[in-house]
């Protein structure tokens, strides 16, 4: 691939990172490990991204948060490989982003609901708090969802058709609002 090439997936990925909340660097050290063919050092990603050490060892982190990457160790070395899977990444965000903002949002929220006279603000803090709700129950099924993709023995070609067949096997919202 051109180097030319390699930038433009680079910047693309920096973007979709930083769309995600995850920061710019996040995607374009994600980036960089995806056109290594074996895994490298933190010293070797600094060099390819041109970031500090400080930065990169910030988005590693980040990184092994979801399975994005896989850390080994060979001797003192520490070595970093991009995981391909985007599904269980995602669906691993996903998840993380449930638990680190939408539950304690709808917890402080609802825990600070009978300190409020005001009635219009209280009825924004109640429409609020059942936003989040619906914003819960939107991850929950949607990690739901990603298991049960990831979980399918097939490539996936006729995406369309694919998502016929999910839809009309798997059913289980009720199973997820029972359970969620």
């Amino acid at each position: 691939m051109s180097e030319v090439a390699m930038q433009e997936v680079l910047d693309s990925l920096a973007k979709i990172g930083k769309q995600w909340g995850l920061g710019e660097s996040v995607g374009r050290v994600w980036g960089f490990l995806l056109f290594k063919s074996c895994p490298v050092t933190q010293r070797e990603i600094e060099e390819g991204t041109g970031y500090s050490r400080g930065l990169v060892s910030r988005s590693l982190k980040r990184l092994e948060l979801g399975p994005m990457i896989e850390v080994t160790r060979e001797g003192r070395e520490i070595l970093y490989l991009a995981n391909t899977s985007l599904t269980d990444g995602f669906g691993e965000l996903m998840k993380h982003f449930l638990t680190d903002r939408i539950k304690p949002m709808i917890e402080l929220l609802s825990g600070n609901l009978d300190k409020i006279g005001d009635a219009k603000v209280r009825e924004t803090f109640l429409a609020l708090i059942n936003e989040y709700k619906k914003l819960n129950l939107a991850v929950l099924l949607f990690s739901n969802i990603i298991n049960d993709i990831n979980a399918m023995p097939e490539d996936i070609e006729n995406v369309e058709e694919v998502a016929e067949r999910f839809i009309n096997k798997n059913s289980n919202i009720k199973e997820v609002l029972k359970n969620g």
